[in-house]
């Protein structure tokens, strides 16, 4: 929808500034609407559908966009049966009565203008709009992201329940971070909400070092939890630091107090989320110090290789 949305919005008010509204927590119906103008994106969220109701009859301009045959039975009826009926109860059962929903339809090509005419037929009072392909340049140049790593298995249970609220603050208070997180397949559904994360799943050997070797983060994440299985570990994480030109943050004990050298090649750091935050944060915002850390642990860990 990024392709779309920003010149929908700019062609309907420029002088408007709009904001995210959480579609988990509708509003009590009866609420007033806190916007003037509110764009539903391709489906109508849970109990959302008597306050989009609500606030049509009130005067507020409600805008539904879509960007597939959504209201379409027989255009649907292709995909697999789960996502089918996901979007038959989010919005193609809707479409006989959209007008007590919607003021104005907005779509993105001119196919899904006559499809979505012939799916309306008599609601002559919704008004469809083709919006034209003029992406904002952010779509082919984004901003420059931190790329944060925690890569993990499935034998890091504590590490992952300690990550999980720290990573949720870390968005919550930075909108630069881009979080590269590799779980297990049953963690998966407990990190994908937090904004700006891609997940992998591990990988055999030789497909996790050509992945790591080929691409570079910012920070890796190592915390450690005291636990009789950690205290058999070694300290690979720090030469995969080295392998991402990364600068690793580790929990304050062995394998890596005895190896990594604090403020040298790494970060050594108690088990308090609120020391790990300050020192990401410190390390985001100070480039100079971050190469510093990245090019000491690369040098050091290549002269401790054979060959």
């Amino acid at each position: 929808m990024a392709y779309w949305l920003p010149s929908g919005i700019s062609s309907a008010q420029a002088e408007q500034t709009w904001t995210r509204l959480n579609p988990e927590r509708p509003p009590a119906a009866q609420q007033p609407c806190p916007v003037a103008s509110v764009v539903v994106i391709r489906t109508i969220p849970a109990g959302w559908v008597t306050v989009l109701r609500r606030w049509r009859q009130a005067g507020v301009n409600v805008v539904l966009l879509l960007d597939d045959a959504l209201l379409e039975p027989g255009a649907i009826r292709e995909l697999p049966f789960a996502y089918r009926w996901r979007l038959w109860h989010d919005i193609t059962r809707h479409r006989h009565h959209l007008n007590g929903l919607f003021s104005e339809l907005w779509v993105t090509q001119d196919s899904l203008v006559q499809s979505c005419r012939q799916q309306l037929s008599g609601q002559t009072d919704l008004a469809i709009h083709c919006l034209p392909l003029h992406p904002p340049r952010t779509v082919v140049e984004p901003k420059p992201m931190h790329r944060v790593a925690y890569l993990g298995t499935a034998s890091h249970q504590a590490e992952l329940l300690w990550l999980m609220p720290l990573l949720k603050q870390l968005q919550r208070e930075r909108s630069d971070c881009l979080l590269e997180l590799v779980l297990p397949p049953r963690w998966r559904r407990r990190f994908r909400h937090i904004p700006r994360t891609r997940i992998a799943y591990p990988m055999d050997w030789d497909t996790y070092l050509g992945d790591t070797g080929q691409r570079q983060v910012d920070l890796l994440l190592v915390p450690l939890l005291p636990s009789r299985f950690n205290g058999g570990r070694s300290a690979v994480k720090w030469f995969e630091a080295a392998r991402l030109q990364a600068v690793g943050l580790y929990s304050q004990r062995e394998p890596y107090s005895s190896l990594v050298q604090h403020n040298h090649d790494g970060l050594l750091l108690p088990d308090q989320p609120a020391a790990w935050l300050q020192a990401i944060h410190h390390l985001l915002d100070d480039q100079a110090t971050r190469e510093r850390l990245q090019s000491a642990c690369r040098t050091r860990a290549l002269s401790l290789c054979i060959g």
